[in-house]
Order: structure tokens, then sequence, then C-alpha cells
């Protein structure tokens, strides 16, 4: 099964193919550009040039569904919608929490993925692995550091850009056996997006209309407004 995931979560992006789980190709930006200004090159030039495969040749589209960056996610959706309407393919979405994860299912230790949320916040869920396989998952809420180094416990490994935002935070609060990811691991990349997929019981849709963003709390703009801003 062929599979061009989509990343659109944060400030990177990145689309991948993926093969029955193997990357064929991949394509990472973080330059602080927007992504309506790069994200259709990057598909096309993935498409065409490096793996040289039509569309119709793909299986499926999944798109990162959040949390994350409100009008990041609407973008990649709108772009995985646009193109699955065109081309008649099917489509899912997948927990960008669960793409950062995934990318530390070989650790002993609990794993607590954290993107960092602005306003004092992080997304976070916390997740179990045993020989490469999720086993437990808690659910994705939007907390402070402080609280998601309780939710995360005594022994746990630390993964997203939550995780680097606020490390010197959670180092002065954690107790126990704690570990931060390296820096590239940090990431929500497409190649883990389709991971996630292909090791979830997810099933993709043949109404792509169905595919729709998880931002977990308001936007900044229904913030303000009802603050009086």
């Amino acid at each position: 099964m062929k599979i061009l995931a989509v990343n659109t979560s944060e400030a990177s992006a990145g689309v991948a193919l993926v093969e029955d789980g193997v990357p064929v190709c991949e394509e990472f930006f973080s330059a602080g550009v927007t992504h309506s200004r790069v994200l259709m090159d990057m598909v096309h030039q993935m498409l065409t040039v490096r793996a040289s495969i039509p569309v119709a040749e793909i299986d499926g589209l999944v798109a990162a569904r959040g949390p994350g960056s409100f009008t990041g996610l609407r973008i990649g959706i709108s772009v995985v919608k646009g193109i699955a309407l065109a081309a008649s393919k099917p489509v899912a979405g997948i927990s960008s929490l669960d793409a950062i994860a995934w990318q530390m299912s070989s650790s002993q230790r609990s794993v607590c993925a954290m993107m960092d949320a602005q306003r004092g916040e992080v997304y976070t869920a916390c997740y179990r692995f045993s020989g490469g396989n999720m086993i437990h998952k808690t659910g994705e809420v939007c907390v402070t550091p402080e609280r998601a180094v309780a939710l995360a416990g005594e022994s746990a490994l630390f993964v997203g850009s939550g995780a680097l935002a606020y490390q010197g935070q959670i180092e002065s609060i954690a107790r126990g056996d704690i570990g931060f990811a390296p820096g590239f691991q940090n990431q929500v990349r497409a190649s883990a997006l389709a991971h996630a997929f292909f090791q979830s019981q997810e099933s993709l849709s043949n109404d792509p209309l169905s595919l729709l963003p998880v931002y977990l709390r308001r936007s900044d703009a229904e913030i303000n407004f009802q603050n009086g801003k």
C-alpha cells in the first residue's frame, strides 16, 4: 500500500511517500515560510520528480489532524482533501502526538509527547510501548508543562517541541528517571505519521470531507473575543 502523508501541524512542513511502512521519499521544511507557499510544490516535486509516481498509483492520503497550529492544520488538511477529491482517493487523519511518540517506540520508559501550544501550555499525551508496539495511551489534553510532567510519572522520556521549549522547567520539577529525545526527533515527521497510520487501527475513508482537525482548545481569536480584546 502506497500512502502519501502530509504534516503541517507546527512551523515545519513535511511530505512523505511510504509504501507498506517503508519510506520511499520524504521532504522536510522548517524555515519560517507559510505552509501555503511551499506545500503544494513539495507534493508536486515529490510525486513527479523525486519518486516519479502518479497520483493514480497512490492508495490513500494521510494528514496530521492535530493538535497543532490552527492555520497549519487547516492548510494541510485542505490540501489533502483537494487531492483526494480530485483523484478519488481515500484519506485518514492521524494524531500529531502519535507521530511524535512512535519515533520513541523502543523506549522502556513512558513516552511523554509534548507540542508547544504557546500561552504557557503544551498539547500532550503519554504512551507506553513494548516490543515496538503501543500498549497504552492517555487522552490528549492541553495543559501546563507542570501538569504534563505529573501525567508522565516518575520514569519518562520527553519528546516534541513542547519538551524542547520547556526542558529547563521540566528538569526542575520532574522526579525520577527522565530523559529527553535528541533534537532531530522532536519534530512531527510525515514519515512518522504514515508509520503511525500503518501501526494503528485507523482505516482510510472514501469521504474526504470526514477528515477534520482536532484542536484541543479554542483559537486565540475566540479567547481574545471572550476577553474583550
